[in-house]
């Protein structure tokens, strides 16, 4: 899940890119994307190891709900869910699956609305 709100600028939209291609190739399983800010704009998904986020847009700009994504998310039954995020915005939806609210060093001390949070350096 990748937040691509008014808040989130592109310097850290470029580290989240970089993130979803580590993870892509660290993982052996399917992978999806949603992409939004307080709606989903994009979901795509890519099989193991083949992402190619050259495809991928993040356009957004908005104000901020994790709800909507994590709510699409439930669609793909994940078996867990990385956020990648500023965590400036409300989560009113809780999903029944673990969440990963990656955040970089500058929002290290932003609480969390459930799950783990996971400092990016």
């Amino acid at each position: 899940l990748v937040d691509c709100s008014g808040s989130v600028e592109d310097p850290l939209m470029d580290r989240f890119a970089r993130e979803i291609e580590s993870i892509s190739r660290r993982l052996e399983a399917r992978l999806t994307v949603i992409v939004g800010d307080d709606r989903v704009r994009l979901v795509r998904s890519f099989e193991p190891g083949r992402s190619n986020l050259r495809e991928i847009v993040f356009e957004g700009g908005g104000g901020t709900d994790f709800a909507p994504l994590l709510q699409e998310a439930e669609r793909y039954r994940p078996d867990i869910a990385v956020f990648l995020t500023d965590l400036q915005g409300p989560a009113g939806y809780r999903p029944a699956w673990p969440v990963v609210w990656a955040v970089p060093r500058d929002w290290a001390d932003a609480q969390i609305p459930f799950g783990r949070k996971l400092v990016l350096d």
